[in-house]
């Protein structure tokens, strides 16, 4: 027969083990449930404001933002990190533009300076000390000074671009690197998110951010591209190791990739290709 001793023993480690259980479900379910997010870059509206609360995380352009509208976002329970550019220099960027040097901008084998695929961008090069400057001048003026949550960060995938040729991709990479280092440093606490990129964030960067955007999802099941599911199942692995939150957004085949994402526990929209970011009353789901 069970003493006394025994049974308080016995009934305080079955209690323990219903709270460590229950405490693992609730984790597990807070990790599975997605969240809503949407994307805009243009000019913001009252009821812009108003419907950006319903979304978990909003991704922005912080120019067209004030403290006061950040702080009505945050009322409403939502978080908004603002855009910036990191590879490509949007010409439509004067003030950004206009703090560059020479030395700044990403150049080819005949000393030229190089051009994002449109043909209307230059691109700049991370491992200019001064270009990480003059970032950090952008983040904290145009985008942290107003209250926002953190940072998004787009074009790294340049860097992938550059992987066959060893000058530019070791400038890119080493200066990315740097500079996420010099960020952690500086803000410890801030949501990091940055589009694709897959090799860096493999390598290294998956150290540095909290979230990748996946954009133009395709499932790679469709047409059995091997060599794409190879390198998904890579990067789903690699995510869920480093619980880095996965934003996936598709512009087709709505059903077949929000299926698999949502398979994943990613986080997922749908949307039209054209405007997606300019435009607010366009269909996503």
């Amino acid at each position: 027969m069970m003493s006394k001793i025994t049974l308080r023993i016995f009934i305080c480690i079955s209690l323990a083990i219903i709270i460590i259980l229950t405490i693992v479900l609730i984790s597990i379910r807070q990790n599975r449930e997605s969240r809503s997010f949407r994307i805009y870059y243009n000019n913001i509206t009252p009821l812009i404001l108003d419907e950006m609360g319903q979304y978990d995380m909003n991704i922005v352009e912080a120019s067209f933002f004030e403290k006061d509208d950040v702080a009505q976002i945050h009322a409403a329970g939502s978080k908004i990190v603002g855009y910036l550019s990191l590879i490509e220099i949007g010409y439509w960027d004067t003030p950004l533009v206009n703090d560059l040097y020479e030395g700044d901008y990403l150049r080819g084998a005949l000393n030229e300076k190089l051009k994002s695929l449109n043909e209307k961008n230059y691109l700049a090069d991370l491992s200019s000390p001064h270009y990480r400057e003059v970032l950090f001048k952008y983040i904290e003026t145009r985008i942290l000074d107003k209250g926002m949550d953190g940072l998004f960060f787009d074009t790294v995938d340049w860097i992938d671009y550059y992987a066959d040729n060893k000058r530019l991709y070791n400038a890119l990479t080493s200066g990315y690197h740097t500079f996420l280092d010099e960020l952690r440093g500086k803000y410890p606490g801030i949501t990091v998110i940055q589009n694709r990129g897959f090799d860096s964030y493999e390598s290294f960067s998956h150290e540095f951010i909290d979230g990748i955007l996946f954009e133009n999802f395709k499932s790679p099941y469709l047409l059995q591209d091997e060599k794409k599911i190879t390198a998904l199942k890579r990067f789903r692995k690699s995510a869920r190791k480093q619980k880095t939150e996965v934003y996936a957004i598709s512009f087709e085949n709505e059903a077949e990739n929000r299926k698999l994402a949502e398979s994943f526990h990613w986080n997922f929209m749908y949307s039209q290709m054209d405007d997606r970011y300019s435009q607010w009353d366009i269909q996503i789901r």
